[in-house]
């Protein structure tokens, strides 16, 4: 009953709100499954268009709310290892309440999504994903009523405007409601503040914080509070909080630092503002890294051997803080190896990678890919058999890939296996011509 519930919701927003979506990813996969989804629904996938980056999503989405009244945002937290997170509120400030952002990423750390949502984003989607989850992950996102939105940016406009009293009756018909809702006390904390009853606001605040221990903006609120009465320690506590919830924010940390050089202690705040420093180097790393790996992608048709060098820079600059998002630069270098034919350097950067995230699937294949290079066919099929074990999806993102294994399989005399995967080509691409005359031959035989 759930799924169908789910399932309206999202079809209202495309035939009723007139929505559409907004992939920015290069992750063919889940655009796939977007895809899948909407063919799921019955809904027309032309209301579903893609971009390569954020910068251009934003044109391309201010041209599409002509036509349409919302969208919705599915961004990769990481594109070519350049983060968008931290471009996440500029987005909301430009489309406000017509857009919706939906995060992607691989990661799973919960600093790392708390991030993604102190940033702005009003979900997450670890990938893969089911089409079943990803309409549930929809509908999340859609689902807070319209009404009840309403009501709190109209509470909110009259507590800046010291209309109170009308105030306080939104706030108490939302804890009527919903007598557990953090935002509701936070309102409630907003208007005591705006009377100058300082206790009063931290009790709905503090009580809103215990309501949903995950929930930022409390806390935020009594930093806030805090500071306008010049409470520094009660400030220091709460900063600490936030930090501890989502400690990659460095303009958190240098806050933090401020205030104990304000309570005069200087090694206390020296330290956080070594850590701002760290997330800050850290930051700049990803994006020398970026630049980099953008100069590798200009080179790597004309020279290949020029990229090589800068992709290998690129990870050189990494060192120790390579992580799973990183992986791409691995498969990059190996492509270009490759085009050299370096296939045996390839194989170790891939190795290396796989050091990372030791059962990557696209690393496996493209192991597989190298070793089919050098002739060493049997070897190619070894890393072949462990990227499907790890992904069996991996067919269905292109049907080069179920070629390239059946060429392999033909190689070693196996014309059943390459039959198998051959047919594949074929169901993914009917007019793929190289597999056509592969399985004519083998017919012959």
């Amino acid at each position: 009953m759930k799924q169908n519930k789910y399932n309206k919701i999202v079809r209202h927003f495309i035939h009723e709100e007139k929505g559409c979506l907004m992939i920015v990813s290069e992750d063919h996969l889940i655009f796939k499954t977007i895809i899948a989804t909407f063919k799921f629904l019955g809904l027309d996938n032309r209301t579903i268009f893609r971009s390569p980056n954020l910068r251009k999503s934003i044109d391309e989405a201010k041209n599409l709310l002509a036509r349409y009244n919302k969208i919705i945002f599915f961004i990769e937290a990481y594109i070519q290892g350049q983060s968008n997170i931290l471009q996440l509120n500029t987005l909301k400030n430009i489309f406000k309440n017509r857009c919706k952002i939906i995060c992607l990423t691989v990661e799973v750390e919960r600093e790392y999504i708390i991030q993604i949502y102190e940033m702005g984003a009003d979900n997450v989607i670890v990938k893969p994903i089911s089409v079943n989850s990803l309409i549930q992950k929809l509908a999340l996102t859609l689902t807070p009523d319209n009404n009840w939105s309403k009501k709190v940016d109209e509470c909110k406009a009259l507590i800046q405007m010291g209309k109170l009293s009308e105030a306080e009756k939104i706030t108490e018909e939302f804890l009527k409601q919903k007598p557990d809702s953090a935002i509701a006390l936070i309102l409630k904390g907003d208007i005591s503040r705006a009377k100058n009853n300082f206790r009063e606001a931290e009790y709905y605040y503090n009580l809103a914080s215990k309501k949903n221990k995950l929930y930022l903006e409390p806390l935020k609120k009594l930093v806030e509070l805090y500071d306008q009465t010049n409470e520094l320690e009660k400030k220091l506590e709460s900063l600490k909080k936030l930090d501890r919830l989502s400690s990659l924010n460095h303009h958190r940390k240098i806050e933090i630092g401020h205030t104990h050089i304000q309570l005069n202690q200087e090694e206390e705040g020296k330290k956080y503002f070594d850590q701002a420093i760290k997330q800050v180097q850290k930051q700049a790393t990803n994006m020398l890294c970026s630049a980099m790996m953008e100069i590798a992608q200009k080179l790597k048709n004309q020279r290949p051997d020029l990229s090589s060098q800068y992709i290998a820079k690129a990870i050189n600059t990494k060192g120790n803080n390579l992580s799973r998002k990183d992986l791409w630069m691995f498969n990059e270098m190996g492509v270009a190896l490759r085009q050299q034919n370096r296939w045996e350097e390839a194989i170790e950067y891939y190795k290396k990678g796989l050091e990372i995230t030791p059962m990557d699937g696209g690393l496996l294949y493209n192991i597989g890919m190298a070793y089919a290079q050098g002739k060493k066919y049997y070897k190619a099929l070894e890393y072949f058999k462990k990227a499907l074990e790890n992904i069996p999806e991996i067919l269905n993102e292109s049907p080069n890939i179920a070629f390239n294994i059946g060429k392999v399989y033909f190689k070693v005399n196996d014309f059943q296996e390459a039959q198998k995967f051959l047919s594949k080509a074929l169901e993914l691409d009917p007019n793929f011509t190289e597999a056509k005359k592969l399985l004519q031959r083998i017919s012959k035989r």
